[in-house]
């Protein structure tokens, strides 16, 4: 069996690369293990330590961004249906309006078609 390269990532020692049992995550496989590396010196390990702090620093700031940025579209597709619903509300203002003439003409033309009938039968009735 052939043991698996590792990389450490506590915070003491960050970065340091160990021989593993490749069944360790199966209870502890057999329990090999051995470093790769040679013992960084104490100002190596702060620095890495630093580099790995503003790496997720980076990471939050990064997130926080992609946040707004999502914010961002969000509200200008909001602004954008905003726009359309005025657009449609003149629409319907004016189709309103169209049918308000248009039932206005209807009920001349009833009135109109009322006073013939009422005329004709008249007309009729004297004959």
């Amino acid at each position: 069996m052939v043991a698996s390269r590792w990389t450490a990532w506590t915070d003491g020692n960050p970065g340091w690369r160990f021989y593993g049992c490749p069944y360790y995550y199966q209870d502890g496989g057999c329990g090999f293990f051995a470093w790769h590396d040679d013992e960084f010196d104490e100002r190596a390990n702060t620095v890495i330590k630093e580099l790995l702090d503003d790496i997720d620093k980076l990471y939050d700031e990064n997130c926080l961004l992609r946040r707004v940025e999502h914010g961002h579209r969000l509200s200008e597709e909001v602004d954008s249906i905003q726009s359309d619903l005025r657009k449609l509300r003149r629409k319907h203002e004016l189709y309103d309006m169209e049918l308000r003439k248009a039932e206005k003409k209807f009920k001349v033309a009833i009135s109109l078609l009322f006073v013939t009938w009422v005329w004709l039968c008249v007309v009729y009735l004297k004959m």
